[in-house]
């Protein structure tokens, strides 16, 4: 938990302005401090850019922060106000936030306070640990700091508690060993990420095993329900961290993924459209690229790969494979394929989706000239325009709510595609967990259109589910795909000096007796 120490001419100032009730001044102070704590404690775990964090800054809400700091004197006077008016800040604001795009101010710590962050790992520490008591000590930490942290984010939990739906939690249980090992890994200087994109997984992965450690190997995720569809949790949870931290929590298990799967939904509306424009029933005569890419992803990807970066060898494959995965994940989600950035509300500058995934303009003209792309768009925004176009038919009222709208109020076809498709995913990843928890296999995480059960679930029980979905939602593209996630191998130094020092002394005795021999033969 992040302590914050504050100069005690803060607290004496605050008495001298307020003597009376004895204590008074105290207790504002506190509450004051601990909502801050708690501020600066949530940016720390959602991360905090490299920008910021070169500079010494956190994105916190200052508007909420005054309303939590509470009050002080017989006039009420919010604590944030008074310490700013006497000069007293314990932080000074850089870059103003703004709360129509939910930007939170950048502060910086004040000269009257210090911080003591309990949860934040340091790489050099690990480094220097030299036994296995120590790296527990230092990866557990003390008791109270992570009941602490517990009670902070879990108010009306109790440690230990596994179930709490109708108190809107879900929970996901953690393998705390092979975390403990995967932090070791990622804090002895692993070649993963950025530095700072590291030391964000390290904090995350202290949080984790804090929380877990007492409280039964359990981790509490917060419900977030999105008008959209989807379940969404606040704060660190299996959903937001990295997919690296997210294996190392949950240890050995079986993920399954929707193969594709907004593509996979949009086709299910294939026959429909050509049904309707009088064209004849043969899908694949009139959507091959779609096709293709959900029946072959792995030839197109190559395909797209080859023509779009012209034998690249500065990337690896996998990056560039990723790269436009992503690209076409956006289009599939109604990016633009043409346009220049725009300025927001908030006055800052937005590229279009495309533009910030294919950052290098010859890679993307290259992408958006090759033949395969060309004719996914143009399947796409015919799907896309026929299920829009649906949707004003016969549902109406749908186009009603305020969070298909854009700013101005116009009804936006690509929120009006999200919200669709977010409901449908949804709604079959829900009846793929009831069917396979017929069978003893209850989900022990859900990632949106990924889920992820202790056990595999096998060739058979995979093709009913499959079967039973596609009947369902009468689409014929609902596909899962199988991974097998394996946990990060707990480590011991104290074994890995105990099997050094036998080296070395096997290596002794060898020389000894060669010299020995040698002297003999001589």
């Amino acid at each position: 938990m992040i302590k914050l120490i504050t100069d005690p001419l803060v607290l004496t100032k605050l008495q001298q302005a307020f003597p009376t009730p004895a204590n008074s001044a105290s207790r504002a102070l506190a509450k004051y401090v601990s909502a801050l704590e708690g501020f600066l404690f949530k940016a720390v775990q959602l991360g905090i850019t490299p920008a910021h964090r070169k500079l010494g800054l956190y994105p916190i809400p200052l508007h909420d922060l005054a309303n939590k700091g509470g009050r002080i004197g017989p006039k009420k006077l919010r604590v944030h106000k008074w310490l700013k008016d006497n000069q007293m800040e314990l932080v000074e604001t850089i870059e103003k936030g703004n709360k129509f795009s939910g930007q939170y101010s950048a502060v910086k710590l004040g000269s009257l306070v210090t911080i003591d962050d309990r949860l934040s790992v340091s790489s050099a520490a690990i480094a220097q640990i030299r036994t296995d008591r120590e790296l527990d000590s230092y990866l557990a930490g003390e008791i109270t700091d992570s009941r602490a942290v517990f009670d902070h984010l879990y108010p009306e939990l109790e440690p230990c508690l596994k179930s709490g739906a109708e108190a809107g939690f879900h929970f996901a249980p953690v393998d705390i060993e092979s975390l403990k090992a995967f932090v070791h890994w990622l804090g002895a200087d692993a070649e993963f990420g950025s530095k700072e994109k590291r030391q964000q997984i390290l904090n995350q992965s202290k949080l984790v095993l804090a929380v877990s450690s007492i409280n039964g190997a359990i981790f509490p995720q917060r419900i977030k329900l999105s008008p959209f569809g989807r379940t969404y949790y606040e704060g660190v949870s299996v959903q937001n961290v990295h997919k690296e931290l997210r294996r190392a929590m949950l240890g050995n298990c079986w993920e399954y993924d929707m193969r594709s799967s907004v593509v996979a939904w949009k086709m299910g509306y294939a026959r429909d459209l050509l049904f309707q424009a009088n064209a004849d029933g043969d899908v694949r005569l009139y959507f091959p690229a779609t096709t293709l890419y959900l029946e072959d992803k792995v030839d197109f990807m190559a395909t797209v790969r080859y023509f779009t970066f012209a034998g690249n060898t500065t990337l690896t494959n996998e990056f560039q494979i990723g790269l436009i995965k992503q690209a076409l994940t956006a289009i599939s989600f109604g990016a633009k394929s043409t346009g220049i950035g725009w300025t927001d509300s908030s006055g800052g500058w937005k590229n279009p989706a495309l533009v910030d995934i294919l950052k290098n303009q010859d890679v993307r003209a290259r992408f958006l000239a090759d033949p395969t792309v060309k004719a996914f768009i143009e399947e796409q925004r015919a799907l896309d325009d026929f299920i829009f176009e649906l949707v004003k038919k016969n549902y109406a009222e749908l186009l009603a709510l305020d969070c298909l709208k854009t700013a101005s109020g116009r009804v936006s076809k690509s929120k009006v595609l999200a919200y669709l498709y977010q409901h449908a995913e949804t709604g079959a990843m829900d009846l793929i967990c009831s069917v396979a928890a017929q069978y003893g296999h209850v989900p022990i995480a859900r990632v949106h259109d990924a889920v992820f059960f202790r056990s595999r679930l096998g060739p058979d029980l995979k093709q009913e589910l499959e079967f039973k979905l596609q009947d369902a939602t009468h689409n014929k593209y609902w596909h899962l795909s199988p991974k097998q996630l394996k946990r990060y191998t707990p480590v011991s130094i104290d074994a890995a000096h105990y099997e050094l020092q036998h080296r070395q002394r096997i290596a002794d005795e060898e020389k000894k007796a060669m010299d020995y021999f040698s002297i003999c033969s001589n």
